[in-house]
């Protein structure tokens, strides 16, 4: 099957559910303690009290940094730093679906803070960069009204050439056979897959997906988060 071919009439439909992304890609280095990052210890103001759900602690998921967001997205924030906590527990107990699976602490002045002393770091933090990206829907599930045969869809990244971690867009998965957006004003914030080196493993080595409010975020207001994985 030449999916390009197939899907080459149907363009301007493409076109039309295109969603501005922030593409990710982790350098092979140790990050500063203000840049945007995975892992190591977060940049916190003082007297910051490390997060416990009912099994443990809050793994230090990663930051970022919003200035370092070269171009402009409305919906994002300029300026700021984003610390990002997820609800580990050794058991798995825990449902990547639970309230408060995913919290976020923002900060909109990065000058007044420091590195958390005593983080239960769980590998060495590495440096987070962005580029300006585009995403299409890539499961049948995100959308009812398809133009073309829905099996092609699966051969998008490759055309597009993806990132498979990315902020806002629309969320991937792997196995899911729903679209996982919260129902209601909701949006993709962010999506990662699982990596080994970062002792991320979602789902069976799945993707993590975190949701925020639209009006939430225009307020820079990360509070209530929303996760799936799958």
């Amino acid at each position: 099957m030449n999916t390009e071919a197939e899907l080459s009439p149907h363009k301007d439909y493409l076109k039309s559910i295109t969603k501005p992304s922030v593409d990710i890609a982790f350098l092979n280095r140790d990050a500063e303690a203000h840049e945007s990052r995975v892992g190591g210890s977060p940049l916190v103001p003082k007297n910051f009290v490390w997060p416990t759900h009912i099994k443990g602690e809050y793994r230090f998921l990663g930051q970022i940094n919003f200035s370092e967001i070269s171009y402009p997205l409305k919906v994002l924030p300029e300026s700021g730093l984003l610390l990002l906590f997820y609800a580990y527990d050794e058991n798995d107990e825990i449902f990547w679906g639970s309230d408060g699976y995913v919290i976020g602490y923002f900060y909109p002045d990065v000058k007044d803070l420091s590195l958390y002393e005593q983080s239960p770091a769980q590998y060495k933090a590495k440096k987070m960069v962005f580029s300006y990206g585009e995403e299409i829907p890539r499961h049948e599930d995100l959308r009812k009204d398809w133009p073309f045969d829905t099996e092609t869809l699966a051969d998008l990244p490759y055309l597009q050439d993806y990132r498979e971690d990315y902020m806002l867009g629309y969320p991937s998965f792997c196995t899911l056979g729903y679209d996982p957006t919260p129902k209601g004003d909701w949006m993709s914030l962010l999506t990662l897959r699982s990596y080994e080196k970062f002792d991320w493993c979602w789902h069976d080595g799945d993707k993590l997906m975190i949701f925020i409010e639209n009006e939430k975020l225009k307020k820079a207001d990360f509070s209530n988060l929303k996760a799936d994985a799958g």
